[in-house]
């Protein structure tokens, strides 16, 4: 059964890309890939929908910062999943919006993979659930 939902998938690393795509779009997902700011961007102020962002704000020659705001700007309901290698010096406070954390790890996949189907599904969720090291 395919899931209508559109996941946007913002990382640098093609290998993380990549891996990411076969893993949610295994899950009846529609993914895109950007692999820069400007890239992500672009997709952020088209008229395609998006319904979920997975986001490393790890990005050359983009300010995380600037760039949040104007996700936030553009469309300041959409969810997004930091996935980040460490904690982002309160990147949240950037979105009003559903903002969950989630340290890139071994077993994060699976994690990421549920926070996304609570999110789709309306769930509300306080916190992402702790991974351990």
């Amino acid at each position: 059964m395919e899931n209508a939902n559109v996941i946007l998938i913002a990382d640098r690393n093609p290998h993380i890309r990549g891996f990411l795509r076969r893993e949610l779009s295994a899950c009846g997902y529609h993914v895109r890939l950007v692999k820069t700011g400007k890239e992500l961007l672009k997709e952020i102020y088209s008229r395609t929908p998006v319904d979920l962002l997975v986001l490393d704000p790890d990005f050359p020659g983009v300010e995380a910062r600037v760039m949040a705001r104007k996700i936030e700007d553009r469309i300041p309901q959409l969810p997004v999943v930091l996935y980040c290698i460490r904690e982002t010096d309160n990147l949240s406070d950037c979105f009003t919006g559903n903002v969950f954390h989630l340290e890139k790890n071994g077993q994060s996949i699976e994690v990421l993979k549920e926070i996304i189907q609570q999110i789709l599904a309306g769930a509300a969720i306080c916190t992402a659930p702790s991974t351990d090291r």
